[in-house]
């Protein structure tokens, strides 16, 4: 038997032991994802592949972190071009003379060349530099497979090297892209000082790269879904599955009334969601921008998916049961609770796997069984009774009108054009009912005429519904729908972020269709029209995106165009737009104890506001904000050099209606 018949019965022994064990283990991952639940993801399908080209050809989230970005484009890439020598290679074992030409062999050996470089880059990434987001991922697989993408890449140039005496002298055909191959060319002329050209020595060495290569492929296929790495097959279809409708939206489809939104088995979970923990790629990326993970706190997103991944595979080996519970066993009630909902890891994620539904599944079944703070159940319990997270009576929802000196009309019982949302922290925190004083002020000035609801608002239920209080929410909504369907008005505005979510995203479902804008596209727009008379604030701040405004609704430009028509000198934090790091607020973490953190995330953000020169002022445009920032800003001892402010008191101090909100140390030196 000739060495190449044994090359060919060995390709086919291997693709077949290959094939097998990668159709097991996927066949098992598919039976999962057949009995979870239904998502729609088949939608927008031109939109759907645009993403796949930005997000996998562009690398687009990939390159934030530009040597990680630069070293996975090599490696992926390399991929792409090697599959042609995968195709050539076996080509010309089991069809001599077949060929992939020589300008596609030079491409090959550039690619070679690329991946080598990528390699010993994720090497040094690993070994030297060892960022914090890889700490609690599988380091050994890791090595594993850069080990194997080191041998199969090898084995290419091995296996080219020996081709030229293989083709003339052994398979009797041209090698075209002999001298094209530099990589083969390079080792040839080595063989050669050795001796090694001979037709048996040739043979030999060739069958050597040939398995380091094509074998080594095909153990690779085999081990990939029991990897980390099976997102090289995963990623592309988790892309073009991403979510396209409003991302704010957290339940795409509400449980029917005999169901509930906990997540208490895999079945609990949609299909989308058993693909996600697949395809992680454990690089950390999600855990680097939490801001519980940055506090201290032990949660990790990049742990829940694994930790569920873990858990699933556990399943999938024992499907008799005796598995701890998915909330509180595989992923722990306190990593789950330290959740702020920010949306960041969803963000930062390069293969969109959406973490926080699974969070808020998992927190519902810990609400079932009683397993939350009681700060937290009782706000819920105040939402329930009064409407409110303040545990107020609804008479109280509208005393900071009390103020004004002129009347806002009940919307409920005349038209508007504007309705105003107020929401619960605007209305009722002691420290954001003067701005939202201001609020009515400006709208006064600018002739808007607009009304609010008075005590037939109830909490808009975004933050219950991240709680994992789907009932709730459903309540609230329904509450603030039957007093929306009385009113008359053509759009609605708030001061509220989490409102503005609500109201945007998750009151789609229930058939609410009006337009819904923050305050800031309000007033920009009544600035624009010059309805308003600006004078110009010259002070230099930074501007904090709020999460549920800037990651999850996209606006983060009309504050910033609003800013720059009040004068302001806006200077920019690392983390701003989309990428703003959270205040630690939401998901309900602001009625949650603080304990066992290292540094809150509002006090790092003000330390990162601090960094920028001459930064005097630190704008915000959310209720919560004002009060969480300050209070930062008071226990770090810099209220007196930087200034909490909300961008309706410099709108204000614009158009006279107040003094220019100054920090104490530049107030008392203007006394003086």
């Amino acid at each position: 038997m000739t060495m190449r018949i044994m090359l060919e019965l060995v390709t086919v022994v291997l693709a077949i032991a290959s094939a097998g064990v990668f159709g097991i283990r996927s066949r098992a991952i598919w039976a999962v994802m057949r009995r979870a639940k239904p998502v729609r993801r088949w939608d927008r399908i031109g939109e759907r592949l645009t993403s796949v080209v930005t997000e996998v050809l562009g690398h687009r989230r990939m390159v934030r972190i530009p040597f990680s970005g630069v070293l996975h484009y090599f490696i992926f890439s390399g991929f792409v071009v090697l599959l042609l020598d995968i195709v050539g290679t076996v080509g010309e074992v089991f069809r001599p003379g077949f060929g992939i030409g020589p300008w596609l062999g030079l491409v090959v050996d550039v690619w070679v060349a690329l991946v080598l470089i990528g390699v010993l880059m994720a090497v040094y990434n690993r070994a030297v530099r060892h960022p914090a987001r890889f700490h609690g991922s599988d380091e050994r697989d890791a090595y594993v497979i850069l080990g194997l993408i080191t041998l199969i890449v090898v084995g290419i140039a091995v296996h080219q090297s020996f081709y030229p005496v293989v083709a003339a002298q052994v398979f009797h055909v041209p090698d075209p892209a002999a001298k094209s191959q530099f990589l083969g060319l390079a080792l040839y002329h080595l063989w050669a000082a050795l001796g090694w050209t001979t037709p048996a020595a040739a043979m030999a060495g060739y069958s050597v790269g040939y398995l380091m290569d094509i074998g080594v492929v095909l153990a690779f296929l085999a081990y990939l879904p029991y990897s980390k790495h099976f997102h090289i097959f995963l990623a592309v279809p988790n892309i073009f599955l991403r979510k396209l409708g409003p991302i704010g939206e957290l339940v795409e489809t509400p449980p029917l009334e005999s169901e509930s939104m906990a997540i208490r088995s895999f079945e609990d979970f949609r299909w989308k969601d058993i693909l996600d923990l697949f395809t992680c790629t454990e690089c950390g990326r999600c855990q680097d921008v939490c801001p519980a993970n940055a506090a201290g706190q032990p949660l990790s997103p990049k742990m829940v998916i694994l930790d569920l991944r873990e858990a699933l595979v556990r399943e999938m080996g024992h499907p008799s049961g005796g598995q701890p519970p998915l909330a509180g066993g595989a992923v722990s009630s306190e990593a789950l609770w330290a959740c702020t909902t920010c949306g960041a890891c969803q963000q930062a994620c390069p293969v969109f796997i959406e973490h926080v539904p699974k969070i808020a599944g998992l927190r519902a079944a810990l609400l079932e069984d009683g397993d939350v703070e009681p700060a937290a159940q009782k706000v819920l319990v105040a939402f329930e009774r009064q409407g409110n997270s303040f545990g107020q009576p609804a008479r109280k929802r509208p005393e900071w009108a009390k103020a004004l000196d002129f009347p806002i009309k009940d919307a409920r019982r005349e038209p508007v054009d504007w309705l105003w949302f107020v929401g619960d922290f605007a209305a009722l925190d002691p420290g954001a009912r003067e701005m939202t004083a201001l609020v009515g002020q400006l709208l006064h000035q600018a002739g808007v005429d607009f009304g609010i609801l008075y005590e037939g608002e109830v909490n808009s239920g975004n933050d219950a519904l991240r709680i994992g209080e789907y009932g709730l929410f459903e309540t609230l909504a329904q509450k603030n729908l039957k007093v929306l369907e009385r009113a008359t008005f053509e759009r609605v505005f708030t001061t509220d972020p989490h409102s503005l979510n609500a109201l945007k995203n998750e009151y789609r479902k229930f058939g609410f269709d009006k337009p819904v804008f923050h305050y800031t596209e309000a007033f920009l727009a009544l600035a624009q029209e010059r309805r308003l008379s600006l004078k110009p604030i010259p002070i230099r701040a930074t501007y904090h995106d709020p999460c549920y405004l800037g990651r999850w609704n996209h606006i983060t430009e009309a504050p910033r165009q609003l800013l720059a028509a009040l004068g302001v000198d806006l200077r920019e934090m690392p983390r701003h737009g989309e990428q703003s790091f959270c205040c630690g607020a939401g998901g309900g973490r602001i009625w949650m104890e603080e304990a066992g953190m290292v540094e809150r995330p509002a006090n790092q953000r003000i330390r990162e506001a601090l960094a920028l020169p001459g930064v005097t002022h630190f704008v915000v445009a959310c209720p919560k904000d004002v009060s969480m920032f300050r209070a930062a800003a008071t226990a770090l001892g810099v209220d007196d050099r930087l200034r909490v402010t909300d961008v309706t008191e410099i709108l204000a101090a614009s158009v006279g209606l107040r003094d220019t909100p100054l920090p104490a140390a530049m107030a008392t030196g203007a006394s003086q």
